[in-house]
């Protein structure tokens, strides 16, 4: 299911980008959350903003899905299912291993960053496996913020700056997932109208 121009549009693919987005959305709040609250910022007023930014990605998620009906579906891969369950158990593990070791060694302000680092070195992996370039961007990006805001950000900042960043990253790349899928749908209606 490659994503290039020349492949038919699938309701698979559709309907794994809405689950992504989900994911992204959901996610993205919780790392904004977080971030909010290390820079005492949890406020009445910042959570419904969060909730209301998460709910409007969930229903673009939402309707891309409803798109996917338009779409044929094909066999799923069961190779492809095990393997996503892989990448994630093993970014699980490898994140349980460093928070417990940052923690022993008292560096417990670097433990946002380091997850922040493993989580988005887990996209590369489903880049791949999805066929989606984007995972590739997002990713990257994360890694550098996560890498970067050691260096960039003071200490007492570093925590809450590093999570908000990352929830918005993964807004942005749940936002450019819906934006990409409607125009190629659109395109795809367009095609087959013909």
């Amino acid at each position: 299911m490659k994503q290039g121009l020349s492949v038919k549009l699938t309701a698979n693919s559709l309907t794994g980008r809405a689950i992504g987005m989900a994911f992204f959305a959901v996610f993205g709040g919780i790392w904004l959350a977080l971030g909010l609250y290390a820079a005492g910022q949890l406020t009445v007023v910042s959570v419904l903003m969060t909730v209301s930014c998460v709910m409007a990605l969930l229903a673009g998620a939402a309707y891309l899905s409803r798109q996917s009906e338009r779409f044929p579906r094909v066999a799923n891969d069961p190779a492809q299912g095990r393997m996503f369950g892989w990448v994630n158990f093993g970014q699980w593990i490898v994140i349980a291993i460093v928070v417990v070791s940052l923690g022993r060694m008292h560096q417990e302000h670097y433990v946002i960053n380091a997850i922040a680092l493993i989580v988005g070195v887990h996209f590369l992996p489903l880049a791949r496996l999805f066929h989606y370039a984007l995972h590739y961007v997002t990713g990257a990006l994360m890694v550098v913020w996560a890498v970067a805001t050691v260096w960039l950000v003071p200490a007492e900042s570093l925590q809450s700056v590093t999570a908000m960043g990352t929830g918005l990253l993964l807004w942005l790349s749940a936002g450019a997932t819906l934006g990409m899928a409607l125009a190629r749908t659109r395109r795809a209606r367009v095609e087959m109208a013909w």
